[in-house]
Parts: structure tokens; C-alpha cells; sequence
């Protein structure tokens, strides 16, 4: 799916193709940014299994440790929240599932081009007003219009497109005529994830989908080398969380401290509400104030592996404090614990996240390579709200408004 829109851009662009004398001069007339997103990159990846390909970014860019997600550490908060540089609660996504009792409406996945859940200015929207050209496959958000605009070339997410479709799609891009050729394209990868989910980190098949992740971003490297684009191309490869091993003896059943036929009559959470939710690493709910302090005081300290916190009371790293869709109370488990309720079935993943960004389990990684990039550098720690700063900074963009820290930025960055 295409999405043009009337940004005026400059005809210099033009006038130099008619200049150019061989392919490789077409390509080197835009220098691309490039945005691998890898759907549970989990902070140790590149220790475990044998990666040439991201190993080799590494080597010649830079490499972050410890990427820090936000809260909940789940996919859509933190692939908005890379794409904004904006905590959930300035950029209104809390969860993968979420409830704002304005719309009074539920949020789940499935309403990505629904623009009333995604506040905040995009990366790709950013790139667009300054008249560049953005493109952007299956990334969170980018089904939803910012102010009526997208970017100019844009696919929503569809599982069934095979890896290998999503890198030629890419290298469809860059072989646009240069006066339409995206300045940024971003790109998105599940099969981590999915295989991390179902059968738990340090797997066979983990270790096989991050062997294809690793094959993936080597295709993308070949594929700019060959277009003579890979010294003026900027590539960042993140993630947006880790993942840690669940166990069926790691349930906390609510039930077995509070009636919650009682308790639960007057309270919603999107992640508990309905007889077949459960199994969850974070739940938020909402309700009116004495309902809330009533579950408050009768779940508060029933379980050691079991943590209830209350509106006005949220650490400072929760950054949930939306004006509208804050939760009354967020109920989180210990690492690697699920809360669930009597009646509904385990459903069985190995793995999975959500749990305290603080959790090193729940911290993902980032690679970073390209001329602004330093060389050879391991970078301690950063924030996924730091890498809209990032990237507006390697394409020399004014950014909006964004909750990064610019020195840690700068870390990662020649001097």
C-alpha cells in the first residue's frame, strides 16, 4: 500500500540524476537510514549463538548492552515508544492491550489503524515534514494516520509475509528513482519472538530464528554493499525487549486471596476481564476510586512473588501517568511469575516478557552501524526512548518533542 502526500520536495535531487554517469553515483546521491526492528532481541543474544552478520556490526559500529524497554516491556509500548522517542504516557500506548475511559473502548492489536490509541509524532512523520521521504514495512503505528498524513510508502503488518518478501521490499525502495527514494526506511522482524514464546530462550529453535535474523540483516548488508550505498547507509538493529522461561508451577491465582466475583464485579483490566483472561505478566484496572482501594487492600501483600501498585503511588520509571487511560491499580508479578485465575488453562508459551523493565532478563539490545557511529564501541546502557533521538540525528533532522536523553545518545556516536 502506497500513502503520498503534498510535503513540496526540492528538484536538486532531479537535477543531479541528469549528471550522473554511473549506478553506483545514483545510489550515493541519498544516503539511507535503516531501521531493523527485531521483535524480542534479547540483551544476550550475541553472547549465545554464533551471529557473523550482527557480530560483524558490532565489530565496525557499535553495540548497546542493555537497551532498556518501557513499561509494560511488551511489544506495541516499546516499538511506539522507539518510533516517538515518548513514554507510554505521552504517547497514550500502555500495553498491547489497553482501555481509555473516555472512548470506553478496549485496545487490542488487531486496531493498529485505529490513530485515537497512537499519540505522539512518529519518526517517519518527522522525516516527512522536513521533505524527506520515509518508508516504513509493519512497524507499530504506522497504519495510523498522524494528522492525516503517513508515510509516503507504508505496508500494515500481515504475518503470513514471508522474511525474505520483507527484505526484497526493501531493496525495492532503494531502487527507486532517487527523486522517490526513501531518506528512512524501517523494517520489522517477529521470528525471534515467536520463537522464543514457543519454545523458551536458549532453545534449538531459538538459536535457528536468530540464525535467520542474523542471515536477514546480512541480506540487507550485501544488498546496500552491492548498491555501493553501504558507506554513506546508516543501519540500526533493535530490539524492543527480552524474554525470560515461564514455568506452570510460577502462577499466582488471584482467586485463592480475594473473591474476585466480588472484587472484580465493579473493576476492569483489559489483561484479567472475561472468563478466558489470564496468564498474565502485568494487568492494569480500572475503576472508581473505592472499588479500586478495596481490591488494593484485600491483594496487597498475599503473595511474596506479587506486587500491587496504586494510582499516586507508581515508581518513577513506570511513566504511565497519561491523563486519560492511567491505570487506578497495576498488579505485577516477579520475574519470570504469571497471575492468572481458577478455570482458565495455562496456555503454555516457555518464555515470555512484560515484567519490570528494570529486570535484566526483560532488557534487549541494539546495534548500530554507519559514519556517524563510533567504531568497535560497547555502549553500557540505553533507553528505547532514546532512539527517535537517534535517528533524527543521523539524518540531521529537528526533532519533536521527546522524552530521550541526548547525552546517552552521544554515546554511541563519534566524538
Amino acid at each position: 500500500m502506497i500513502h503520498r502526500h503534498s510535503f513540496r520536495r526540492p528538484l536538486a535531487t532531479l537535477l543531479a540524476l541528469m549528471l550522473l554517469t554511473t549506478p553506483f553515483a545514483v545510489y550515493a546521491e541519498k544516503p539511507l537510514t535503516l531501521l531493523v526492528g527485531v521483535d524480542g532481541f534479547r540483551w544476550d543474544i550475541l553472547d549465545r549463538y554464533e551471529l557473523p552478520n550482527l557480530e560483524r556490526l558490532a565489530r565496525e559500529g557499535v553495540r548497546v548492552k542493555h537497551l532498556q524497554p518501557v513499561m509494560p516491556s511488551k511489544t506495541f509500548p516499546n516499538f511506539y515508544a522507539i518510533a516517538t522517542g515518548l513514554y507510554p504516557e505521552n504517547n497514550g500506548v500502555l500495553g498491547n492491550a489497553g482501555f481509555d475511559p473516555v472512548l470506553e473502548k478496549t485496545f487490542r492489536m488487531s486496531d493498529q489503524d485505529d490513530s485515537r490509541w497512537f499519540e505522539g509524532e512518529p519518526v517517519w512523520i518527522t522525516v516527512e515534514k522536513q521533505n524527506k521521504i520515509a518508508a516504513t514495512m509493519f512497524w507499530v503505528g504506522t497504519a495510523a494516520a498522524y494528522e492525516g498524513v503517513r508515510p509516503s510508502y507504508w505496508r500494515p503488518f500481515d504475518g503470513s509475509v514471508e522474511n525474505d518478501e520483507r527484505v526484497a521490499q526493501v531493496m525495492t525502495w532503494v531502487d527507486l528513482p532517487v527523486a522517490d527514494r526513501p531518506d528512512f526506511i524501517s523494517v520489522y522482524f517477529e521470528a525471534l519472538d515467536s520463537a522464543s514464546h514457543g519454545f523458551g530462550v536458549g532453545s534449538d529453535e531459538e538459536a535457528a530464528a536468530a540464525s535467520e535474523i542474523d542471515d536477514l540483516v546480512g541480506s540487507l548488508w550485501q544488498g546496500l554493499q552491492q548498491r555501493g550505498l553501504l558507506s554513506q547507509s546508516h543501519i540500526v538493529v533493535v530490539g524492543d525487549h527480552g524474554m525470560t522461561n515461564l514455568s506452570a508451577e510460577k502462577i499466582i491465582y488471584l482467586d485463592d486471596y480475594v473473591d474476585l466475583r466480588a472484587e472484580f464485579s465493579q473493576l476492569y483490566s483489559p489483561q484479567l476481564s472475561g472468563d478466558r483472561q489470564g496468564n498474565a505478566v502485568y494487568a492494569a484496572l480500572y475503576g472508581e476510586p473505592d472499588n479500586l482501594d478495596s481490591f488494593y487492600e484485600s491483594i496487597k501483600d498475599r503473595h511474596e512473588h506479587l506486587s500491587v501498585f496504586r494510582k499516586g503511588e507508581y515508581p518513577d520509571w513506570f511513566h504511565l501517568s497519561h491523563p486519560v487511560r492511567e491505570p487506578g491499580l497495576v498488579i505485577m508479578p516477579d520475574n519470570g511469575w504469571l497471575v492468572s485465575k481458577r478455570g482458565v488453562p495455562y496456555y503454555g508459551p516457555r518464555a515470555t516478557h512484560g515484567f519490570s523493565p528494570l529486570e535484566t532478563d526483560m532488557q534487549a539490545t541494539l546495534l548500530g552501524y554507519g559514519p556517524a557511529f563510533a567504531e568497535g564501541k560497547d555502549v553500557p546502557m540505553l533507553h528505547v526512548v532514546d532512539i527517535y533521538s537517534l535517528l533524527v540525528r543521523l539524518m540531521q533532522l529537528s526533532p519533536a518533542n521527546n522524552d530521550g536523553n541526548a547525552s546517552r545518545v552521544q554515546a554511541l556516536l563519534r566524538q
